[in-house]
């Protein structure tokens, strides 16, 4: 009898150690230091699948894997598509972020120029890339700028080696947020991704399409506004000559895509109603002299580089035709008047 509760004991203890060592295990940290990419084929099996994370080091043991996929009755759920499995993910992970209910992608993402950080946020979030849970507003320049503006410095030392003062986020306060620095192009990025990891993808390329200019916080808000502004480059640059010069003279910009920002931070749903143009905010450049205090969209590189080489002209102030996008110059402000009768 009293052999017979040993035996009891030792199998309840040794099932005990089985159950602990298999929980350790399947959450246990991969060996992988940087994000890696993993793509899944439609079609793939289970046992090619699990082979492949072996391979590459995600995972410790592929039976394992495809018995803990059988355990929570995942295999049937897999989803062909492209990851990024961020650093240090463990199994159990691995199974919920190629299983659990996330939008299918396959990694494609793209930024447009002139969309805001609001909007790339929801882009994010439609696409699966973000959970509705996370959001990108709460990150601030202060929570990159040490990190890269060390790159950026080394980027310019490279490139310029007598001029090297220049860093990424230089003359910007801490607490602004990242408008203007998520640079449009197309991404590949995957669900299951930190918010700072999507982020840093967006500050690498701004870093590198930038590293050959000399650009400004001021001169980046000015892209921005030219982005939103108008279409053509020669028609940005001439609209850059016109609000520096305004700038200069100490005249109110006047600018209807800033009155946009004010409302929302996003230019999806703009009202241009007589009373938007009353808004106090510091982004209303009716109300207000001098450049909004961020940039109010994310500008591409055309535009970045309208606003460091400006065109030389005469007039003082534009329109556009509502019609054909065209845009109008006037030198007065009576000519003005009559171009807003006209294309308005």
């Amino acid at each position: 009898m009293k052999r017979n509760s040993l035996v009891k004991i030792i199998i309840f203890i040794f099932a005990l150690c089985l159950v602990a060592g298999f929980y350790l295990f399947i959450n246990a940290p991969s060996s992988i230091i940087i994000s890696q990419p993993f793509s899944i084929a439609k079609g793939e099996s289970v046992a090619s699948i699990s082979s492949r994370l072996k391979q590459e080091n995600f995972i410790y043991s592929d039976l394992l894997f495809r018995f803990y996929l059988k355990m929570v009755n995942k295999a049937q759920d897999i989803k062909a598509g492209y990851y990024l499995l961020p650093i240090h993910i463990n199994m159990k992970n691995i199974v919920q972020m190629i299983t659990d209910n996330h939008v299918l992608t396959d990694g494609n993402f793209l930024i447009k120029e002139g969309e805001t950080l609001k909007e790339i946020e929801n882009n994010l979030q439609q696409k699966g890339i973000l959970f509705s849970s996370q959001n990108l507003n709460h990150w601030q320049i202060k929570d990159f700028s040490s990190e890269y503006s060390a790159l950026f410095r080394e980027q310019r030392e490279k490139r310029f080696p007598s001029d090297s003062e220049g860093f990424l986020f230089q003359d910007i306060a801490p607490d602004n947020s990242l408008e203007g620095y998520l640079f449009p192009d197309s991404y590949h990025l995957s669900q299951g991704l930190s918010e700072k990891e999507i982020i840093n993808s967006f500050l690498n390329n701004f870093s590198n399409k930038t590293k050959d200019i000399h650009i400004s916080y001021k001169d980046l808000i000015m892209a921005s506004i030219l982005e939103k502004e108008v279409q053509t480059e020669i028609d940005k640059r001439m609209v850059a000559d016109i609000l520096w010069r305004r700038l200069k003279e100490n005249i109110p910009l006047q600018v209807d895509a800033t009155i946009c920002y004010a409302q929302n931070q996003s230019f999806s749903d703009c009202q241009l109603a007589e009373k938007a143009f009353k808004i106090d905010s510091q982004y209303n450049t009716y109300l207000y002299k001098g450049l909004p205090p961020s940039p109010i969209c994310n500008p591409g590189l055309e535009s970045i580089k309208a606003a460091l080489n400006p065109l030389s002209n005469q007039s003082w102030y534009y329109l556009t035709d509502r019609k054909t996008g065209k845009t109008i110059f006037s030198k007065t402000y009576e000519e003005h008047n009559t171009a807003r009768a006209k294309y308005l």
